[in-house]
């Protein structure tokens, strides 16, 4: 009876490792100085970047760091007389050729509807709030400014005007400029973007199914296909992961992968939420994607995927961002690190 109880333990091990990743003192908390929200981060030029809210949440914040456990917050200059600026909290940063740009948002006027505001970083480390006109973000067409991603040649901002997806584009975080009613996007929706080496990619959807554009520019952009599978599905975040982009979001009842540039659906995990996929990250050829409810990490492209034990105070989950075997993980006012989870 021995060598079979022992091959059933085996067997139960075997079936614990395909569900769960990581010991939970894997992961060490770290402390931000004078940390209010905290919403997203990034691994750029050999730092790492949290940005979010001060205490209180009155107004953006950013701190950096080179190893990860010591932090300083970063200098951040809004533009003189702007109202906005200051109050906003920073919901989404990118890196593009070792420096990174943020966007930041607050309600106001009658509706109370976001008031976007872009902060570009300066050669001495510092964030400054970029000079816009009202209707790059806003005016009567708006509708949402979503995520922000860095690559060669700059920064893709995705979104949605009431005339479909939109993208802002910028070479270098100094000012973007808007691209609605561009020919091809008319009717979807953006959640996410890439940048390539000479492209641009955005993600979301069309009707109930997953949809996917590349452009050159901007002005114009082609479909390419997603898998049309049963039930609905868009893809809500989208990363660069060697030659490949990998996609998430739902999928059906459950979340899922897909895998491009030419766009074919591979692994499924968890049930999705109203709140979806949060973040998605490559840390040394793994990829990391976090929603309200968990972690989950696939060692082979998006086609398998396995439960990340986190923190218990870590709930619901905001980001997670990940360098050379290293992850930030981020859940309200708290950051926690991991290196091999």
């Amino acid at each position: 009876m021995r060598p079979l109880r022992a091959a059933l333990a085996l067997a139960g091990l075997v079936l614990f490792g395909a569900c769960a990743a990581g010991p939970r003192n894997a992961w060490a908390e770290l402390s931000l100085p004078g940390s209010g929200p905290l919403r997203d981060a990034v691994s750029c030029g050999g730092h790492w970047y949290v940005v979010g809210g001060r205490s209180g949440g009155t107004g953006p914040a950013a701190w950096s760091s080179a190893d990860g456990r010591t932090w300083h917050r970063l200098t951040l200059a809004a533009r003189p007389g702007s109202y906005y600026g200051p109050r906003s909290v920073l919901y989404a940063v990118a890196c593009a050729n070792d420096r990174i740009a943020a966007i930041g948002a607050v309600g106001g006027g009658a509706h109370g509807n976001p008031r976007i505001s872009t902060w570009q970083q300066r050669p001495d480390g510092s964030l400054a709030e970029v000079a816009a006109a009202f209707e790059t973000y806003g005016g009567d067409t708006a509708v949402d400014v979503g995520r922000i991603s860095g690559g060669p040649a700059g920064f893709l901002i995705a979104g949605n005007r009431t005339g479909g997806a939109a993208a802002w584009l910028s070479p270098d975080g100094a000012g973007f400029r808007l691209f609605e009613n561009a020919p091809g996007l008319a009717g979807a929706f953006a959640r996410d973007g890439a940048v390539l080496d000479g492209s641009f990619v955005l993600v979301g959807g069309l009707g109930d199914a997953a949809a996917a554009w590349r452009s050159t520019d901007g002005t114009s952009w082609r479909r390419v296909g997603m898998p049309v599978e049963g039930g609905y599905a868009e893809a809500q975040r989208v990363v660069r992961a060697g030659p490949a982009l990998i996609a998430v979001g739902p999928r059906g009842d459950t979340f899922g992968a897909w895998r491009g540039p030419d766009w074919v659906a591979v692994g499924r995990f968890g049930k999705p939420d109203a709140t979806g996929i949060r973040s998605l990250t490559v840390s040394r050829g793994r990829l990391y994607t976090a929603a309200a409810q968990g972690l989950w990490r696939s060692d082979d492209g998006g086609r398998s995927w396995l439960t990340v034990t986190t923190p218990r105070a870590a709930t619901p989950l905001s980001a997670v961002a990940g360098t050379n075997g290293d992850l930030l993980l981020l859940a309200g006012d708290r950051v926690w690190l991991a290196h091999g989870v």
